[in-house]
């Protein structure tokens, strides 16, 4: 090294350690001047709009302030409230997550937030215990953290959070932040504590809420989940950059939380998600993708690792991840331990009673009623932990008791309360809405249970019995599908959306007259402001033309295309009435617009090309036929179209003899 290499070197150390002891100097200043760190713990990637808050103030008629539900968030969120004052010797402990937390498919009373509510008095009589649930249905890692910033204002004790399952189902993006080192990254995160940063954080504060970030994604206030913009997961594909920066992020909420819960002063609980592996396939995977059969295989056969192995698989590789991945669940393992910070290893703990109960430790319905929402019986297990590990933490009074040491009793009153809280016909509602929800999203032998069950709390239920017979039909139990749709028809026949599912069925199967009655029926029902009103008469029709009354079809698909002249399925069918009546040239014109639409269509080109030997114009025809064979190379009518158009051809050719 040159001496002028080592004297820039010098100066550069100098530079660093004179940099560092300014900032210690103003750091020391600050504490003298009382200024506190920054308690601004907003995400930087993601935002929100038109945030409004969780609880709004109220006052009983007796006077008393109170903190309630916001009438406008209980679409997400259990009515819930709580004074506004903290009364003395009272814990407040608020619950946050997702659907989980919520109590889905159910509400609060049968969640682990509703039975810690209950166990707590029981374990440590000394302390008024507030238990507040504050989970929102499809709520995120960062959605969370933002409702416990608003928390952070009504004295809270203790945080529980139960999340890790919903970070997949939003859109957002992340710039290139990620693209930072690690430390860059612990840098950042060690300057934020200063209160050289808060100082300059509240001087620039009411800029940066002016000024818009381009590097921050701006969701809707509520949860506006990529699943509900199509039919089924089709919106997911692979991109794994933009897992790894889910993953990222989530794990960055995580360690915001933490932050945001020492500022106020509170102690916070993590839970471990679990999820239901063995029974539930994945929502969208590769075509080649295979591991959850072999994971059923190698259950059937009582290869209880290897079955691990592959369902974990199928699992982590699913494209549309409405599971937690595992190494999400290490994520929420691996966070630091403190005097502050608790973490209740759910998966783990209840793989360990599963192990106990069914000899091996996969987890599948047995525990859960859909992918992910636990049964009553495991949401009383995990409240129970996550009492027990606040004892351990000592974050309860020294004589608490632990929960293999509350008495039977007890134990007994506090079932039999939870027990007599339950709505038959809310869960029952509940249970349909979870069907509805997993015959969406294809997973019709989870539907089809869901609805056995919503039928049974709700003596019958019309919905509920469309959704199980619509399950056993695409599962391929088509005979029972019949009977289940003919008795809903019977019970409910007021139920145009159910009849017009039966009518489509029958359809298919070629049972034209019957399904010509249910959908005239629904044709009438609907008004024409109904978009189902056009769908029923598109489906008159095409049972019209199953019985070859091509007229009556003709009729009404000219109302239904006069509706809609864009429709290419109304078009198709009213050119195919055309042909049927007769009108050749018409239906000719009909074809040829839904070929511009859709110029790869095979059967529209056949169906033309025969239209044009009826017309006998077989040259025409023969390049429908043509174009036809070239998409479908093997195609009887397209093969047998063009063997007569080349034959009328060849006959047109030759020259008529001389009398």
């Amino acid at each position: 090294m040159t001496r002028r290499q080592l004297s820039r070197k010098k100066k550069a150390c100098f530079g660093i350690v004179t940099t560092g002891l300014c900032l210690l100097l103003i750091e020391f200043a600050l504490t003298l001047l009382g200024v506190g760190r920054s308690t601004d713990h907003t995400d930087p990637f993601v935002g929100f709009s038109n945030q409004v808050p969780l609880f709004e103030p109220f006052t009983d008629d007796a006077g008393k302030s109170w903190l309630r539900t916001a009438e406008n968030k209980l679409v997400w969120f259990n009515d819930q409230q709580f004074g506004a004052a903290k009364p003395a010797n009272t814990q407040r402990i608020f619950c946050l997550g997702g659907s989980t937390t919520f109590g889905r498919p159910y509400d609060d009373t049968t969640s682990f937030c509703g039975w810690l509510r209950e166990w707590l008095p029981h374990i440590d009589a000394t302390t008024n215990w507030e238990v507040v649930n504050a989970g929102g249905v499809s709520y995120a890692s960062y959605r969370v953290a933002t409702v416990m910033q608003e928390l952070t204002a009504y004295e809270p004790d203790v945080f529980i959070v139960y999340t890790g399952q919903n970070e997949f189902l939003e859109r957002r993006t992340y710039a290139d932040f990620f693209d930072q080192s690690d430390m860059q990254l612990w840098l950042s995160g060690w300057l934020a504590k200063t209160r050289t940063y808060g100082c300059i954080d509240s001087i620039l504060r009411r800029q940066r809420d002016t000024i818009p970030n381009p590097n921050v994604s701006v969701l809707p206030a509520e949860v506006d989940e990529r699943l509900n913009h199509t039919v089924g997961p089709s919106d997911y594909v692979r991109d794994n950059e933009w897992r790894r920066d889910v993953r990222q992020h989530f794990q960055f909420n995580l360690n915001r939380m933490i932050d945001i819960a020492r500022a106020s002063g509170a102690k916070i609980l993590f839970v471990v998600p679990a999820s239901n592996e063995k029974d539930c396939s994945p929502f969208k995977i590769e075509p080649e993708a295979t591991d959850f059969q072999d994971g059923q295989s190698a259950f059937a056969k009582r290869d209880f690792a290897r079955a691990k192995e592959a369902f974990q698989t199928a699992l982590n590789l699913d494209i549309c991840p409405l599971r937690a991945p595992d190494d999400f669940l290490d994520i929420v393992r691996d966070l630091p331990a403190a005097d502050d910070v608790c973490v209740v290893d759910f998966d783990r703990q209840l793989r360990e009673v599963c192990l106990a109960e069914q000899g091996h430790d996969l987890l599948g319905d047995e525990y859960f009623l859909d992918h992910v929402h636990p049964t009553i019986d495991v949401h009383r297990r995990l409240s129970l932990w996550i009492a027990d590990a606040m004892r351990r933490s000592d974050w309860l009074s020294p004589g608490a008791l632990g929960s293999k040491d509350i008495p039977s009793e007890t134990l007994a009153d506090v079932d039999a309360l939870i027990q007599s809280r339950i709505d038959p016909r809310k869960q029952g509602v509940a249970l349909r809405n979870l069907a509805k929800v997993m015959h969406w999203s294809g997973k019709f032998e989870v539907a089809e249970a869901r609805a056995r069950d919503a039928i049974a709390k709700l003596n019958g239920d019309a919905e509920s019995q469309f959704i199980l017979a619509d399950c056993l039909r695409w599962t391929g139990r088509i005979d029972e599908s019949v009977r289940v749709y003919q008795r809903a028809v019977n019970e409910f026949p007021g139920d145009l959306r159910g009849a017009q599912r039966f009518g489509q069925l029958l359809l298919e199967l070629g049972q034209y007259e019957t399904a010509l009655g249910l959908f005239s029926i629904a044709v009438i029902g609907w008004p024409e402001t109904n978009p189902s009103h056009w769908t029923a008469r598109y489906q008159l029709s095409r049972a019209c033309i199953g019985l070859a009354d091509y007229e009556s079809a003709r009729t009404e698909l000219q109302h239904c295309h006069e509706h809609d002249p864009t429709n290419m399925d109304v078009t198709f069918a009213l050119a195919e009435s055309c042909a049927g009546v007769g009108d050749t040239d018409t239906a000719i014109k009909l074809y040829n617009r839904v070929l511009d639409a859709f110029p790869n269509d095979v059967e529209t080109y056949v169906r033309l090309g025969y239209l044009q030997l009826n017309r006998m114009d077989p040259q025409a025809a023969a390049a429908s036929f043509a174009t036809a064979l070239s998409l479908a190379p093997e195609h009887p009518q397209a093969q047998a179209g063009k063997s007569i158009a080349s034959q009328l051809i060849a006959t047109q050719s030759k020259p008529s003899p001389r009398t």
